[in-house]
């Protein structure tokens, strides 16, 4: 198991915002356990409760499946793991401590992912934030990427498509399309041709360009950078001053 990475570019919220819960939840049902009913709630759901009120059941659901509610005009998707089967007809739903608030009226659809088919979402968006990194990282610094939009938007990119292709299966032609628009802007950053707009290169662009002159009071170190009419700010290596330069005046 690789190390767990200091940052993620993606989150499983994004993909589901960029290509919408259904259709990442059905590249996930690997054994077609999916039945496809709505499970609609009738009253709100408090952040940490660990039952759901919902419309009588159509269909068992079996423990550790993983329904993901949204609408009723909730901000975000919030993620339902079952903690108990629940057979037809059932208005109650036992569940781990819910992550965040569930309104009435919330909507998910039974699309057959459990405990272990969730956790590849996850498991995407780790792979796509290696991927960036090995284009980004030899200019910038893994935090400052992490504040990047655009960075974000490649990361999902590429997390879409990696759980589109699960079991070697196509990915749709739009997922396929933005993903190669990815890559080619990805390949322009490692060049240096395209720069990642509101975050700075761990080092400048180009040369520095120092003038020197050689101090013999020195026995080591006897090229003096002459400040004044050298590179301003600070370099990419140390640099050994000529502070005689610094304190003299030219008319």
């Amino acid at each position: 198991m690789p190390l767990a990475l200091a940052n993620l570019y993606t989150t499983p919220q994004d993909v589901y915002d960029l290509v919408g819960v259904d259709a990442v939840q059905l590249r996930e049902d690997d054994h077609n356990l999916a039945t496809g009913q709505t499970i609609t709630t009738t009253a709100a759901a408090a952040l940490a409760a660990t039952s759901i009120t919902v419309a009588a059941l159509e269909y068992a659901l079996l423990k550790g499946s993983v329904l993901v509610f949204d609408n009723a005009g909730m901000d975000t998707p919030v993620e339902a793991t079952l903690t108990a089967a629940a057979i037809v007809g059932a208005t109650t739903l036992t569940v781990s401590a819910l992550g965040a608030a569930i309104a009435s009226g919330g909507k998910a659809v039974d699309n057959g992912v459990n405990v272990w088919l969730a956790s590849l979402m996850l498991k995407g968006c780790k792979y796509a934030t290696a991927q960036v990194k090995s284009y980004c990282c030899g200019r910038y610094n893994d935090s400052d990427l992490a504040n990047s939009w655009s960075v974000n938007r490649w990361a999902t990119a590429i997390a879409a498509r990696w759980i589109a292709k699960r079991r070697y299966q196509a990915a749709p032609d739009g997922i396929e399309s933005e993903f190669q628009e990815t890559i080619l802007e990805l390949k322009s950053v490692q060049v240096g041709q395209l720069n990642i707009e509101d975050i700075g290169t761990r080092a400048a662009g180009w040369p520095f360009m120092s003038n020197v002159t050689l101090d013999d009071r020195y026995t080591y170190r006897k090229a003096r950078v002459e400040a004044v009419i050298s590179e301003p700010g600070p370099t990419q290596y140390p640099q050994s001053i000529d502070y005689n330069s610094i304190m003299s005046f030219e008319f």
